[in-house]
């Protein structure tokens, strides 16, 4: 018994390892997609403004 525990162990290791690195993966992909979003919306915003100054230019 005491061989097939120390034979799961680095089994288990290895899945916990995994776990942690989809964890990170997920966290960096998240963070990405949030400041890529407020990046977004800056830039939107901008050009809606140069929009609105070119409306009132007209006018």
């Amino acid at each position: 018994m005491i061989s097939l525990r120390r034979r799961k162990r680095p089994e288990v290791a290895r899945r916990g390892s995994v776990f942690v690195e989809y964890i990170l993966l997920v966290t960096i992909v998240g963070i990405g997609v949030i400041v890529g979003l407020a990046v977004v919306r800056v830039a939107l915003v901008n050009e809606l403004q140069d929009l609105a100054n070119a409306i009132n230019a007209i006018i």
